[in-house]
């Protein structure tokens, strides 16, 4: 079985890795704004010469990305790259020929920057929508059951669903909640048809690989097993399992997580990270 071995921070293990892959929500996020923590982790490896890249499921586009960090005092000249699964879907939609201009909104409004400057059009009713988008949840509908009706309705019409990432729960403003990734599985089982973009799609995985070829050893630092652990076995890279994001329920919020609760988790998805730390830091 693998060790996973906990650290208090990356400064001890990152002198063997040329790039580091750092996830964004659950990671760089911190309650309602960024952690101060992982930002200095992040600048810190930039002037130990490292490859520093964000490679996250959010619906926020990279410029958005970019106005959070500058507003929290970051350079982001320490990041060779963004590569953001709203950033992906844009360019898919720029390039859209099938599935049609018109979409009615399941969620809420943090991914609207997805459809700037696109000739798409929102609409209020679903008879009249080619497709239906969620990229984030709204936040008057925190459950499942919320979107139930809407979502039965949608399958009855055979209208396909974009999804933004697949996590079926996320780590934001403090709290793990259902994500756009729960709500777009909801409607497969239901017989729908789901169009997902995510960390774990070769297009994405494709672009962060563009980062660093192959200049040395990579190392992935995330908070979620299903996205973070898998697409690190895609990109062969090694990892750092943040404890205080997903799946803080599960791994509590203590400055030493739990490796045997870590380890359990690993064997339930058959993944194991490399590392395992409460929140990133330096």
């Amino acid at each position: 079985m693998k060790t996973i071995t906990p650290i208090i921070g990356i400064s001890k293990i990152i002198g063997s890795y040329q790039t580091l892959i750092c996830g964004f929500d659950g990671v760089v996020t911190k309650d309602d704004g960024l952690s101060v923590e992982a930002l200095k982790a992040l600048k810190c490896a930039y002037e130990a010469h490292k490859d520093v890249v964000l490679f996250s499921n959010s619906s926020l586009r990279v410029y958005e990305i970019v106005a959070m960090l500058q507003a929290a005092s970051f350079d982001v000249r320490c990041l060779k790259a963004i590569v953001t699964a709203g950033e992906i879907l844009h360019y898919k939609l720029k390039n859209n020929s099938t599935l049609g201009k018109k979409y009615y909104n399941l969620g809420g409004t943090r991914s609207k920057g997805i459809f700037a400057s696109l000739s798409y059009t929102k609409v209020n009713h679903l008879q009249d929508a080619d497709f239906v988008f969620i990229g984030d949840i709204n936040p008057e509908k925190l459950n499942a059951e919320d979107y139930e009706q809407a979502l039965q309705e949608a399958v009855s019409m055979h209208l396909p669903l974009v999804c933004v990432g697949t996590d079926i729960t996320s780590f934001l403003n403090g709290e793990v909640t259902l994500s756009a990734g729960g709500v777009a599985e909801q409607y497969a089982v239901m017989g729908g048809q789901i169009i997902t973009v995510s960390k774990t799609d070769k297009d994405m995985l494709s672009y962060v690989k563009e980062c660093f070829d192959d200049k040395g050893k990579v190392l992935l630092i995330g908070d979620s097993y299903a996205s973070d652990m898998k697409a690190a076995v895609m990109l062969e890279a090694d990892t750092v399992l943040v404890a205080k994001g997903i799946h803080i329920h599960t791994l509590g919020e203590g400055y030493i997580p739990d490796v045997q609760k870590a380890r359990d988790l690993a064997i339930n998805y058959n993944l194991f990270p490399n590392y395992l730390i409460s929140e990133l830091r330096f």
